[in-house]
């Protein structure tokens, strides 16, 4: 059984190169086949332990590579020839999965044919759609299918893999139930599971419903998610507070939950002989899996507890001592994860997969040496449960700083103040269900007690979690690390938490190991937020609207400047796109935040990034307000005084050295500068009361009042004018420009021939979103770009586009490779 530990590694190494990168267009399946055979009779003749253990290591390195080949095609893929066309779709909505919106109600259908024309084919994936009603059980659709189209930066949410990960290949848009018509009839639920299904997911719904009207929305509505799975109804403050906090993964079923339920019935079936406490702990949990929909999250926090169940179960039973119960449930923990891999070879890529793996991992290896050390500087009382939380979250740092790029200091003392609490309401939230749900009338009343005391609970947990997250310096932001550092990370951990394998060596060897491996991972930490670097650009994926991120070194100091932040409906790009971005590169702090005009597409996502980041100085354009940007300009004021943040108009000729000898500068339209000289002052109410402002004069507004941006270094120069048209540009006489951002996403009515013949850029910026209803960028904008003998990225295209001025010129990274650009460097 010891070389189950590198076999499980080699598969899983293998697996993912093979789905994450080109190695399985050279693989050849017959051949792989016949090798991971050949190996596997070598290793079961083989005499000598060593050499079976290296065979055996090979069959699992083969047996990934089979496991990743057999992903094949996504559904998307599979959907292809039929985007841009009507279809009828046929499946069932999964109700738990639906999304109460204020006018619609988002579904996902898990569909099991598709109709186009007299064309019907099997399709086994699911697909998004929004129906005016809440719907469950199977039904027939029609409408348009268009693909799913996600945001592409670094450090961001990456939609295309969560859509391949969980089968999902599209959108259903216009979408109308089909009553009745021949082949397009529904079918009923025939299949005992199908019925099953439904009939848990209505209990599912209504013990949601009875637990909001018993206890009020907010609370019903975090105790339903905890509860039964899924955390589609949380309003976005709460999920913050619980994120900020380290407690993210509370918000819907996680082991958490199940190890609570689980120790709540051990303590009910102690009479019971060990066996039958273990086989009906597990039927329990299965049961309660199935009422939450056993989706993937559910099925690994089942399997994960069940490994904890019956290993520390069976080493009780066994009545061993030493490492038999770390023995035991690491065993078991490879060969859960293997079979699941085995099942669902994506999942790898799944972060729920990696953190539920990784925290069960950190509970099995980790814990003992926690508990230990913490039992000389803390009391018993508090050593168990800090030695929980530590373990797990020493186990999940890496995956936690490869995703998030930053540290949660507060998260260790959110998980023992805040964690109980949460606990005791959950308890209290099941008892006052089970008496609420009872025929005697008197325990239906003493049911609401329990219900409101948790939810009296609830109340408390989040104001404590709200000034915990507050916390100056809560939270270390770290940046993108190489993959080696996770390596020396994982060799270090186990190295100080003295794993049996790794004794071989002495105490002083292990300890100039640990040494050279915490010398590595400082300077590495050191080289990441130190190292020289050369003036760059990103021109960020925010869909229809602007977003541009220049940073420089200023001595030992990295300068950031955000040039707009684009802005989405129902989607806060500041705090989704922009802040994780910043995190990507190591920075929580923003030096100057300029804003070129009040359309929403440039800055919708300055509330978000505001409350994300601390912003020193907002730049804000000089322009007309009126009803719809005046709640904007309001809104963005507030936030940004509220956070201490310096508040200035735009100023022809202002300008910031930002190292390098990069210098930027603002650049106000010619007419606005005019009017400026004459001293036209406006007083205006707003967030920061009585403030003299100087305003644009009430015709230059909205795009006409776009505030310019110039960058210019030894390197390379660069020009933004937001959304200013033609006529705007005629009064400006900048000069020539390396790279030039198109003017309002690529419009016809911007980049006149004079104005791109006056300033000759070697590379043009298209920012803007794949099939924009604008037509962005438009075809005669495209050919006076290529009249001029420039370059054309596009953010729609290439995702998130970076430019770096290096001594030997401009050199361009597309986030999202294309053939097409062959002169374009990849990203990733």
């Amino acid at each position: 059984m010891q070389a189950l530990y590198p076999c499980v590694a080699a598969f899983g190494l293998a697996l993912y190169l093979t789905l994450q990168t080109g190695l399985s267009a050279a693989l050849n399946l017959a051949l792989l086949a016949l090798m991971l055979i050949v190996s596997l009779v070598a290793a079961v003749l083989s005499k000598r332990e060593r050499s079976r253990n290296a065979f055996l290591v090979v069959f699992f390195v083969l047996l990934g590579m089979l496991n990743g080949l057999r992903v094949g095609a996504s559904v998307s893929e599979q959907l292809q020839p039929y985007f841009g066309k009507e279809v009828v779709l046929c499946g069932h909505i999964e109700a738990l999965q639906s999304k109460e919106r204020q006018e619609y109600v988002s579904c996902i259908m898990q569909c099991e044919k598709l109709q186009y024309g007299q064309q019907v084919m099997a399709y086994k994936g699911r697909v998004r759609l929004a129906l005016p009603q809440q719907r469950s059980g199977h039904v027939v659709v029609r409408g348009r299918l268009e693909p799913l189209h996600s945001l592409r930066n670094p450090g961001g949410f990456d939609g295309a893999l969560y859509n391949r990960i969980n089968n999902i290949g599209g959108r259903l848009t216009k979408a109308q139930l089909v009553p009745s018509a021949g082949q397009e009839q529904a079918a009923p639920a025939s299949s005992l599971w199908q019925q099953l299904e439904l009939q848990l997911a209505e209990w599912n719904l209504a013990l949601r419903h009875a637990l909001q009207n018993s206890m009020g929305k907010q609370a019903g509505a975090l105790l339903g998610s905890m509860l039964l799975g899924g955390s589609s109804s949380l309003d976005e403050e709460m999920r913050e507070i619980f994120t900020a906090n380290g407690l993210a993964h509370l918000l819907s079923v996680s082991g958490t939950h199940l190890v609570l339920l689980a120790g709540l019935l051990a303590s009910l079936l102690k009479p019971l002989p060990p066996l039958w406490r273990r086989l009906v702990l597990t039927l329990c949990l299965s049961v309660y899996a199935l009422l939450c929909g056993l989706r993937p999250p559910v099925l690994r926090a089942l399997l994960m507890s069940t490994v904890l169940l019956w290993g520390r179960e069976a080493a009780c039973v066994s009545g061993k001592q030493s490492h038999y119960p770390q023995a035991e449930r690491g065993y078991l923990l490879c060969i859960v994860a293997l079979v699941l891999l085995l099942f669902k070879p994506m999942w790898l890529l799944d972060l729920g997969f990696q953190l539920s793996f990784g925290a069960a991992a950190g509970l099995i290896w980790l814990l003992p040496a926690c508990t230990r050390r913490l039992l000389t500087i803390v009391p018993e009382f508090l050593a168990e449960p800090l030695a929980v939380t530590m373990a797990a979250q020493l186990a999940t740092l890496p995956i936690l700083v490869a995703n998030f790029h930053q540290l949660s200091f507060i998260s260790i003392a959110s998980n023992v103040l805040l964690v109980p609490v949460l606990e005791l309401a959950v308890l209290l939230a099941v008892l006052g269900t089970v008496l609420a749900n009872l025929p005697l009338a008197i325990l239906v009343s003493l049911g609401d007690m329990p219900l409101h005391s948790a939810s009296f609970l609830l109340a408390q947990l989040l104001q404590q979690g709200s000034y915990l997250a507050s916390l100056p310096y809560g939270q270390l932001v770290i940046g993108s690390l190489p993959l080696w550092c996770a390596v020396a990370y994982y060799a270090l951990l186990l190295l100080w938490a003295d794993i049996p394998t790794l004794q071989l060596w002495s105490n002083r060897e292990r300890r100039w190991l640990m040494t050279a491996l915490c010398s590595a991972l400082t300077c590495a930490l050191l080289w990441q937020r130190y190292a020289p670097q050369p003036v760059q650009t990103y021109f960020l994926d925010v869909g229809q609207g602007d977003c541009v991120v220049v940073t420089a070194m200023k001595f030992t100091k990295r300068m950031v400047v955000v040039y707009d932040t684009g802005g989405l409906p129902n989607y806060d790009t500041g705090k989704q796109v922009v802040a994780p971005f910043l995190r990507y590169l190591g920075q929580s702090s923003i030096d100057v935040l300029i804003l070129s005009h009040y359309d929403y597409d440039h800055v919708g996502g300055a509330l978000g990034l505001l409350e994300q980041c601390k912003v020193r100085e907002l730049v804000l354009p000089r322009e007309a307000l009126d009803t719809t940007s005046l709640p904007l300009y309001e809104a963005i004021t507030k936030a940004a005084a509220r956070r201490g943040t310096h508040i200035s108009v735009a100023q022809q000729g202002r300008s910031w050295l930002l190292g390098e000898g990069a210098v930027l500068s603002l650049v106000v339209p010619a007419d606005l500068a005019q009017h400026y000289a004459q001293g036209i002052k406006l007083t205006q109410k707003s967030a920061l009361g009585d403030i003299t402002n100087q305003q644009a004069p009430p015709s230059l507004a909205g795009n006409d009042a776009s505030t310019v941006l110039t960058l210019r270094s030894p390197r390379g120069s660069l020009l933004l004018t937001g959304d200013l048209g033609s006529e705007g540009e005629q009064g400006l006489e900048l000069g020539q420009f390396d790279v030039f951002k198109a003017g309002h996403h690529g419009s016809k009515h911007s980049n006149s021939e004079a104005f791109l013949q006056h300033i000759q850029p070697q590379i043009t910026v298209v920012s803007c979103a794949r099939n924009n209803r604008y037509g962005h960028p438009h075809a005669e904008a495209i050919e006076r770009f290529e009249a001029v003998g420039s370059k054309i990225y596009r953010t729609d295209v290439q995702g998130c586009i970076k430019l770096s001025f290096d001594e030997s010129g401009i050199k361009c990274y597309s986030y999202i490779y294309e053939d097409n650009y062959a002169e374009v460097h990849s990203w990733k």
